[in-house]
C-alpha cells in the first residue's frame, strides 16, 4: 500500500478498544495493490476493516482514532456506523471526508 493506515475504534472514555484495523486487502489474499495511482490499490482502507470488526451492538458512545484522515467514502462510512468522534495524526490529500464528518456533527480533531 501506498500509505500505511490504522483505525482502533475505543469507547468514548478511552477506557475500552472495540476494534482494530490496518489498510490491506481482504482475508487470505495478497496486500499487493492493484494500482499505483492514488486512490486506486483496490485495498480496503483501515477505516472499512475497523469498521467491519465492530460489535455495533455496544451502546457506549465510539471513538475512531486514525493515522490519516478519512477519504469521502470511509467518511461516510463513519458517519453511517453512528462515531461522534474521530480523530485523526496526519491529513489526508483531498479534505472532503473531513468535511463531510463535520458537516455530519461528528467531532474532528487533528493531534
Amino acid at each position: 500500500p501506498t500509505f500505511k493506515v490504522g483505525a482502533i475504534i475505543v469507547t468514548s472514555d478511552n477506557t475500552q478498544v472495540l476494534s482494530l484495523g490496518y489498510n490491506g486487502n481482504a482475508k487470505g489474499m495478497s496486500n499487493v495493490p492493484q494500482s499505483d495511482v492514488p486512490g486506486c490499490s483496490g485495498l480496503l482502507h483501515a477505516e472499512i476493516n475497523a469498521l467491519l470488526k465492530l460489535d455495533f451492538n455496544n451502546p457506549k458512545d465510539k471513538v475512531m482514532y486514525l493515522t490519516l484522515s478519512p477519504c469521502e467514502n470511509c467518511a461516510m462510512a463513519v458517519i453511517n456506523s453512528g462515531i461522534k468522534e474521530v480523530v485523526y495524526k496526519e491529513e489526508y490529500r483531498d479534505k472532503t471526508g473531513i468535511n463531510l464528518l463535520k458537516c455530519s456533527g461528528i467531532k474532528v480533531r487533528n493531534t
